[in-house]
């Protein structure tokens, strides 16, 4: 199971948020570019990068911060935040991105853009966001209700294709209030998947749990930003 430090890019900066609210946001760096190298010195192998300000306005915002960070690293890059066509994906695959993260344009999936991006790809370099809070799957950035479940969300990409899957609980994320287990364990017995886990996750315990479900992999930000977990535990685990 790999541990997955996160790094949000708002404004150029390094930031959090609390349960997806944008107005309760906590900037951590100014330098992106610097955070993303310390997470290598820490053995990380992967970097989660969400362009916030993409995911809001429907296109990449922070192109050229993140062609900055990824030409400054070594690490395997997942990224998602605004991606909405298939010039985006080409954009992000010639810096050198490892994987691309769908959110709202999978939901939408206008044109079969799903189908049409694995086509072009592979579904090891497509991955799906599923971010749900109070049992419905949001888009836009969070600030979207949909009238779909996270289980429907999953059943539908799975049928286009996809087999890699990030799930958000944004009801707990920037919370450390733990991670739901019991919702989890339920979605990788009803699904064949590979899933990454966020939100809510606070300490060890929490990845423990995690690892014993066989996750692929945790995401984690805000609980290493604020101290609540040491980053040694990533070499603990990749």
């Amino acid at each position: 199971m790999n541990i997955i430090p996160a790094i949000d890019i708002y404004e150029n900066k390094c930031v959090r948020l609390y349960k997806g609210e944008y107005d309760k946001l906590t900037v951590y760096s100014d330098n992106p570019v610097e955070v993303i190298r310390q997470w290598g010195s820490y053995g990380a192998e992967w970097i989660h990068i969400i362009d916030l300000e993409g995911a809001r306005k429907g296109t990449p915002i922070s192109k050229d911060l993140i062609r900055e960070m990824v030409e400054n690293t070594n690490l395997k890059i997942q990224i998602g935040g605004g991606i909405r066509n298939l010039d985006t994906i080409k954009y992000y695959f010639s810096l050198g991105v490892e994987k691309i993260i769908l959110g709202s344009a999978a939901i939408k999936n206008e044109n079969n853009f799903v189908s049409k991006s694995i086509q072009e790809y592979g579904s090891a370099h497509i991955s799906i966001s599923v971010d749900s809070s109070d049992g419905k799957v949001k888009s836009e950035g969070w600030e979207k209700e949909m009238k779909l479940s996270p289980e429907q969300f999953i059943s539908n990409m799975i049928k286009v294709g996809v087999t890699n899957f990030i799930y958000t609980d944004i009801d707990k994320d920037g919370t450390f209030g733990g991670v739901c287990t019991k919702f989890i364990s339920k979605i990788m017995q009803q699904f064949q998947m590979n899933l990454i886990v966020a939100g809510g996750v606070s300490s060890e315990s929490d990845i423990n749990s995690l690892n014993e479900l066989g996750v692929d992999g945790v995401i984690i930000g805000k609980a290493f930003y604020e101290n609540y977990l040491n980053p040694t535990i990533i070499n603990k685990y990749n």
